[in-house]
């Protein structure tokens, strides 16, 4: 439906476990951040645009309704993990703030703090795209499934 919006998905845990050995990997798969919110997330985001010298995201509180909604849907096993329903949920946010131009997502799930998914994101090729991209807008959403598990979204738009 929009050609020109990025989708993006990390499984965060497998790319933690292919990062560390055998007994770190048990460790990071028991922590558990039970406090990050999405103002956490949007820091760190906001930091590595700084340093790469692009203007920061603001947080929208419409489009982080959205992205909550999906990592809600996410951590119930209402949705699959993943982008399902990507369409929609831009579709309702292009028209929400029409004019618009592009869109993408990042979605993650873990049990890692703010600062570490941000950097699993940086870390893949088209997740850092979507995070340096000529976005202004942004939403996140985190959500708490089984086990504690946290399900990340964020939503990125550039609103003209």
């Amino acid at each position: 439906m929009y050609p020109y919006i990025h989708r993006l998905s990390l499984v965060v845990v497998c790319i933690i476990g292919l990062s560390i050995s055998g007994n770190a990997q048990h460790i990071i798969h028991q922590a558990r951040y039970t406090n990050i919110t999405a103002s956490d997330v949007l820091y760190y985001v906001n930091q590595f645009r700084h340093k790469k010298r692009l203007p920061p995201l603001t947080m929208n509180n419409y489009i982080a309704a959205e992205a909550e909604r999906h990592s809600r849907d996410m951590a119930s096993g209402r949705t699959a993990f993943g982008h399902g329903g990507f369409d929609g949920r831009m579709h309702r946010i292009m028209n929400k703030f029409a004019p618009s131009g592009s869109g993408a997502e990042n979605v993650a799930y873990g049990n890692v703090s703010a600062e570490a998914v941000v950097n699993m994101w940086i870390h893949s090729p088209g997740h850092r795209r979507n995070m340096l991209g000529n976005y202004n807008l942004t939403g996140i959403g985190i959500a708490s499934g089984r086990g504690g598990t946290l399900y990340f979204t964020q939503i990125f738009l550039y609103k003209k």
